[in-house]
């Protein structure tokens, strides 16, 4: 007997879903081994703004994973967990930069059959993605001193700067999130009070200088401030074939990391940047003792490993450059992510707790349907199983979501005619 969840990362930008079969006897396996013990059965990603709300999304996903594979109007959901990149309150959500995106679990229980539907903040859900990780596929820049039931903590500068840590509860890990990137900027020397003095009127003005976190250098757009101010704060070094094509660039912040090379200004924004980088993850790992590893995830750090790799190295000059405690910090194991799907992975092994949960509850699976044949095994991240068709007693099967999703679809689109025909 197997069961089924839906596990999805949910941006601004997009949504990526995966539907997976849990065999019996597999929900309890290590988080590492998820990944292959488990079948994927579909998964796709969506751009957000061909949808006017994430059901529509959800409905469009279950009608793709029946166009693939016949059989998934045959199973049920058993539970579904969707990383948000947004605050949640009371399993609601409203996303961060899709302002007209509400999204709550109890309505897609209600619209999908859906047992049970959590929402987490996408950056609890990479801390969750940890657990899934094997070793080929972080690089460890610090060896340290690892301790298996040590607290573990995640810094990734991407688009934003995201914190969180995980605590061992003496069976597992559990992620709790943070709004650490928006912690106040230090400066530490000369150039970088002048950085935040730009910034301040920047974002403020002259007579009521902004508040300056961490994240204002320490992100994509943080390369883009960084390296503005230095147009300002040294002109003689400005190479104007160069500058114009870093604003040219729809990603000013990626032109500038590969031009700095052979391009001074540039060389010099991402240093600091890195600097700035290094300095808060050690704050983080002062904070937390994170002797179970701290990770640095995000897109900057694996494409930028020049900055970070070698024990000279301007970002662990920066990650040990603690004074007194110092010291503490050479045991802390440091670990960059190369895997670009940490959120999807934590959404996974959220939902597949919550099944563990709910089975510890009632006491029981539910029951098979006959007539549909189990998922080959084997299967990875990448590879579609044929789905083992279950029913609940309680549940709404695939052929019912299929309908709705069907049906949801067709009134859209008859009203979207309807809205042009009146136009």
């Amino acid at each position: 007997m197997a069961d089924f969840v839906i596990c999805g990362d949910i941006g601004g930008t997009n949504s990526r879903l995966a539907l997976f079969e849990v065999p019996a006897g597999t929900a309890q396996a290590k988080e590492s081994r998820i990944g292959d013990l488990h079948h994927l059965i579909h998964s796709h990603n969506y751009k957000n703004d061909k949808f006017s709300s994430f059901t529509e999304v959800v409905q469009k996903f279950i009608v793709d994973a029946h166009q693939e594979n016949p059989e998934v109007k045959r199973i049920t959901i058993s539970t579904a967990c969707f990383a948000v990149a947004g605050p949640v309150s009371d399993n609601v959500v409203r996303l961060t930069n899709r302002g007209e995106w509400n999204i709550a679990a109890k309505e897609l229980e209600s619209s999908f059959g859906i047992q049970e539907v959590r929402l987490v903040n996408d950056f609890v859900a990479n801390g969750f993605g940890l657990l899934t990780l094997n070793t080929h596929e972080y690089e460890t820049v610090q060896g340290g001193a690892h301790n298996s039931e040590a607290p573990i903590a995640l810094v990734g500068a991407g688009t934003g700067l995201g914190e969180c840590f995980l605590t061992y509860t003496g069976q597992r890990y559990e992620a709790f999130a943070t709004e650490g990137g928006h912690v106040e900027f230090p400066p530490r020397n000369e150039v970088e009070i002048e950085l935040l003095r730009y910034l301040q009127k920047k974002f403020g003005s002259s007579s009521k200088p902004a508040r300056i976190s961490t994240e204002r250098i320490v992100s994509g757009k943080g390369i883009e401030n960084t390296y503005d101010f230095f147009t300002k704060y040294a002109p003689d070094e400005v190479d104007e074939r160069c500058n114009r094509e870093i604003w040219d660039q729809d990603e000013p912040a990626k032109k500038i990391s590969m031009m700095a090379y052979d391009y001074k200004l540039a060389q010099r924004t991402m240093e600091l940047m890195m600097a700035t980088y290094g300095a808060e993850a050690g704050n983080v790992a002062l904070k937390y003792l994170p002797y179970g590893g701290l990770y640095i995830a995000g897109g900057i750090a694996p494409h930028n490993m020049q900055y970070i790799k070698g024990a000279d190295s301007i970002f662990l000059r920066a990650f040990h450059d603690k004074g007194r405690v110092a010291s503490i910090l050479a045991d802390v194991p440091i670990r960059v992510v190369k895997s670009e799907d940490l959120g999807l992975r934590g959404a996974h092994v959220v939902a597949v707790r919550m099944l563990v949960d709910r089975q510890s509850v009632t006491g029981q699976r539910a029951p098979a349907r006959a007539g549909v044949s189990p998922g080959a095994p084997g299967h990875n991240r990448s590879t579609a199983g044929s789905p083992a068709a279950t029913q609940s007693p309680t549940g709404i099967d695939m052929a019912t979501m299929l309908v709705t999703a069907t049906m949801a679809s067709v009134m859209a689109v008859l009203a979207s005619h309807w809205i042009i025909k009146r136009l």
